[in-house]
This record gives C-alpha cells, structure tokens and sequence, in this order.
C-alpha cells in the first residue's frame, strides 16, 4: 500500500499529470510492489521559498511511505527509483528531495 506524495510549487503545475504517472511506472516494475495498490497524489504551493533563492523558486518533494517491514537495502532502492525519475522532470535549478517514511503495519487501516 505504498503511497507516494508530491509536494511542489505550482509553478510546476503542468508536469504534474505526466510526473506521477512516470513515478507509479518506475515504482510499479519493481519487486514486493503491487502496481495496483499504488496511491499518489500531488500537492502545489502557491508560496515557496528555496535556501537563498527567495520566492518563486521551484522545488520538487517526494514523501514515499510503506508499510513497515521492508529492509533498509529495499527502501533505499524505492527511493533511489522515485528520484532519479524526479531529477529527470525537475527544471534545471529546481531543488528536488526525497524521504522514505515507514507506516505502522499494525495500526495502519486497510
């Protein structure tokens, strides 16, 4: 039940459609995955400022959660997977992170 969230000023707005469905591919192909339990969504900020570059910068943000469980190796390869598809939609100069979160397996509601 992996979900992946996206957090990025809207001035990246028209990537968006196009970049969660490349990250649900990329994260989809790989092993203990299942495509279909997917969930990703998007969130744009109108304000956002970057380090020194003030407002209007852009910055792309990834929080990947899973259910807890999963080997350190494992989730480090699912982030790697995410960024490397990020990087490659990110303007040039635009900040991109990501972090990968465990969700309580035994509280977590299906």
């Amino acid at each position: 039940m992996p979900h992946i969230i996206v957090e990025y000023s809207k001035n990246l707005d028209a990537i968006m459609p196009e970049l969660l469905i490349a990250l649900r591919d990329a994260l989809g192909e790989l092993d203990g995955i299942e495509p279909e339990r997917l969930k990703l969504r998007a969130i744009g900020y109108t304000h956002c400022v970057v380090g020194n570059k003030g407002a209007g910068a852009e910055m792309l943000h990834i929080c990947l959660q899973l259910l807890s469980g999963r080997d350190v190796p494992t989730r480090t390869l699912y982030g790697q997977t995410l960024h490397k598809v990020l990087k490659a939609y990110a303007p040039q100069g635009c900040s991109v992170t990501l972090e990968v979160r465990d969700m309580d397996r035994e509280t977590y509601c299906l």
